[in-house]
């Protein structure tokens, strides 16, 4: 890098956007210089306004042709994940990608060729590697604390998400399971350092949002690893009452528990209800988890703490877009065991140009 400092442009200003946007603002060693917003120009300006970004992009073209910007964040729907990476490569910027990777495989391939042929960076988003009671899990595991992992259970789950283009599987390229499911896949495979998959088991459901999707809005995956570990991915957006997300992991020598969200909340009765109490709060009347340093507590300042660390000290970063891939593979075969009603064995022969969700619906 040329400074000490890493210059961002940032596009998308939805949720996850602002998520990202927070995190930057309290980190010394970046600068956020640009936000791009091609959809809502008014929500981009309230948004720059928001986080006092000097520069507001209405075209994504246009912001990474700005030489003020080392690295671009890519915060924007699944399926536009590629095409805005490699424009953002091809212009000399390294690239953050937000979960999952991108939504087929010729993409995934794409992405990563890209960032090697222009010699840049491609960080992809996984934040829950990063949260620290979970690094503090690892911690754990890495030490013996536990013995041996056999059994890792990950579940998250809420009432469904906050943008409209996720209900929609073809932006998405599937429902609950490729919206959560690349949070526990690449979880586990983290915890366990990182083995290779062997095998995928899926059971996929449409409960209460029939009326608005084609995806699944409720789902299980079973997931075999080389050296004999297993792990239940849960996700649901059919959750009444709020986000849920927690893990167990099972060893030899002991079992842990962790619970993300609820873990160290505040348990709050209130007649009048709050104004905000957590993430996916279905109602804040009546008993709430009232969480505090929510964004910190998700790992996002950790995450970004470790791309900046990559760029300025020239180090690989913890997660990088072949996990992306892997974490891609393994979602598609698990659509596909839905389908077929049977283990589905890996490496297996997937189409490189469908999205998850046609496996399991076409």
């Amino acid at each position: 890098m040329r400074e000490s400092k890493v210059r961002i442009g940032l596009i998308g200003t939805g949720f996850i956007g602002d998520i990202h946007a927070d995190a930057m603002k309290k980190n010394q060693l970046c600068e956020l210089v640009a936000v791009c917003e091609e959809v809502d120009k008014k929500r981009g300006k309230a948004f720059a306004d928001k986080y006092q970004i000097p520069k507001v992009y209405n075209d994504f073209e246009k912001m990474i042709a700005d030489p003020d910007i080392d690295l671009v964040y890519i915060c924007i729907p699944n399926y536009l994940h590629a095409k805005y990476m490699v424009k953002a490569a091809e212009m000399k910027k390294h690239c953050f990608v937000e979960k999952p990777l991108c939504t087929t495989l010729a993409e995934a391939d794409q992405m990563i060729e890209s960032a090697k042929k222009n010699k840049v960076k491609l960080f992809y988003g996984e934040n829950l590697c990063f949260a620290p009671k979970y690094v503090r899990l690892k911690e754990l595991i890495d030490e013996g604390a536990l013995g041996k992992p056999f059994y890792i259970r990950h579940r998250e789950s809420h009432g469904g998400p906050h943008a409209k283009w996720f209900w929609d599987i073809r932006f998405s390229g599937g429902g609950a399971m490729m919206d959560m499911g690349c949070h526990g896949i690449e979880f586990a495979r983290w915890l366990l350092g990182k083995p290779k998959i062997k095998r995928v088991l899926a059971s996929l459901g449409t409960y209460l949002h029939k009326k608005i999707t084609k995806g699944e809005d409720d789902s299980v995956l079973l997931v075999e690893f080389e050296g004999g570990a297993r792990a239940v991915i849960e996700n649901s957006w059919a959750l009444r009452g709020g986000l849920d997300d927690r893990a167990e992991v099972q060893g030899t020598e002991g079992v842990a528990f962790c619970d993300l969200v609820y873990g160290t909340a505040l348990r709050v009765f209130t007649a009048t209800g709050l104004g905000y109490a957590v993430e996916k709060a279905e109602t804040t009347k009546g008993w709430n988890f009232v969480i505090y340093r929510e964004h910190e507590m998700y790992g996002y300042p950790e995450e970004l703490a470790n791309i900046i660390d990559s760029l300025l000290n020239n180090k690989p970063p913890k997660e990088t877009p072949e996990d992306g891939k892997v974490v891609l593979e393994a979602m598609m075969a698990g659509y596909l065991s839905a389908k077929l009603g049977k283990w589905v064995e890996l490496p297996a022969n997937l189409p490189r140009n469908r999205k998850p969700y046609q496996l399991w619906k076409e």
